[in-house]
């Protein structure tokens, strides 16, 4: 045998002994695993619209150099870490193809809203439509006729000043609400990438700032009562208080939204919530009619109306029923994302204490099925959270773990504890 073909021999002997630790651990499978999930969920993509180049190119170029530098600063890669990596660059690439859509698209909805209001035309459509509008804001306005003067006084400022108030004002309240849920800093400037909040943040959406309300609810449950004045469906968290038995918080919210309703009635009229009420049975007519655009990527989209609310009841019923207050909030975000007649990314805010909880490999499995294409896919997350409610081997352990965003803190909402346990955990790093 000659010289040369030991060598290779040796070579390929000292490359298959380092590749054996890597073969025998199992964590493999899940970086693995989510980047085979990109390109297959964006194979259709480009990058940054559709007349651009193929998104995973980018995507897998971005993912490489990553995986690359982070390899060689620190000596070694974890698969969490390239778990971590796979998952937050499809993110951040994910976001950037957010520029060449409408922006604030949805905060000029409320607008118009504000302004037909103002200026005494109809604000509700009561006739189904069957053609998808040019114009993302031309969609039918489907918010409580209690919020009308809300808008109305947006749009009595140019809209550069609106938008600059309402799109920082949400940032704020999205990072107050991280911050009580038990995020660092850092990890919540992550989150602000995140598809849902990121879309959410970039057309306006109200459920961004209306999680500072889900979150805040852990010390004020009455907080549970305000989100239904935008979307109704956001009552299903509000079933907390009952479960809970916060009679008190429950009538005061109770009192405060009626209160609300009653003061503005003169400014709306009785009509208003007639023709909003017409306007929402128009809407459900128009979802048949357009599935693929009114629906959203909600469950009410893939299967029947009745298997739909079935689904629906089964998750709520099964957060309720869970031991411990923090943990029946949490999971009722899920059972609200899952209840959405109509869901898109943004709808997944409320889902995030519920996928805190869960363990590190799995929380990056979750946040990796939620980093790109938003779509049925995303549901998959949701599962994982769900199976996590039956098996404790999923949820997060009680330690330090510099890739978990929770860091030490056993579980989301440390602070509701009280003073000792609020005292500030050691966080995760990115």
């Amino acid at each position: 045998m000659t010289t040369s073909s030991l060598r290779l021999r040796d070579r390929l002997a000292l490359a298959t002994a380092r590749l054996r630790p890597i073969a025998d651990d199992r964590r493999w499978l899940l970086p693995l695993g989510l980047a085979a999930y990109v390109p297959w969920a964006t194979w259709s993509w480009n990058f940054p619209d559709q007349q651009g180049i193929p998104f995973n190119w980018v995507w897998l170029s971005v993912a490489t150099v990553t995986l690359v530098v982070w390899r060689r600063r620190r000596g070694a890669l974890d698969p969490i870490a390239a778990a971590a990596i796979v998952a937050i660059t499809a993110m951040l690439v994910n976001d950037v193809t957010l520029f060449w859509s409408q922006a604030l698209r949805d905060l000029a909805l409320y607008i118009k809203a504000g302004d037909r209001w103002l200026a005494g035309a109809p604000v509700y459509l009561n006739l189904p439509i069957a053609v998808v509008p040019d114009d993302p804001s031309n969609y039918p306005f489907l918010y409580p006729p209690v919020t009308l003067p809300l808008f109305g006084a947006l749009a009595l400022t140019p809209f550069p000043v609106g938008a600059a108030l309402w799109v920082g004002g949400s940032v704020a309240a999205l990072l107050a609400g991280l911050r009580w849920v038990g995020l660092s800093w850092r990890w919540s400037l992550v989150i602000l990438a995140w598809p849902p909040v990121a879309q959410g943040l970039f057309v306006g959406n109200v459920a961004v700032p209306t999680f500072a309300l889900f979150a805040g609810a852990a010390w004020r449950p009455a907080l549970l009562t305000i989100p239904p004045l935008f979307k109704p469906y956001s009552a299903i968290a509000a079933l907390w208080l009952v479960r809970r038995g916060h009679w008190r918080s429950a009538v005061l919210g109770g009192l405060a939204v009626a209160a609300a309703c009653i003061a503005t009635l003169p400014l709306v009229g009785t009509h208003s919530w007639v023709n909003w009420i017409r306007g929402l049975e128009a809407y459900q007519d128009s979802q048949q009619l357009l599935p693929n655009n009114l629906f959203g990527y909600g469950l009410a989209r893939y299967m029947p109306f009745v298997f739909f609310v079935g689904i629906a009841i089964v998750v709520t019923v099964l957060a309720l029923r869970a031991r411990g207050r923090r943990e029946q909030l949490a999971r009722l975000g899920v059972a609200t994302v899952t209840g959405s007649p109509s869901l898109w990314a943004h709808g997944y805010i409320v889902a995030l204490p519920a996928m805190l909880r869960l363990d590190t490999p799995w929380f990056w499995l979750a946040f990796g099925l939620t980093s790109c294409a938003h779509g049925p896919a995303w549901f998959g997350a949701i599962a994982v959270i769900v199976a996590s409610w039956f098996y404790p081997s999923l949820r997060k352990k009680r330690r330090l773990d510099p890739y978990h965003p929770l860091g030490a803190a056993p579980a989301v909402w440390p602070g509701a504890l009280g003073r000792r346990a609020a005292a500030s955990p050691r966080q995760g790093t990115v």
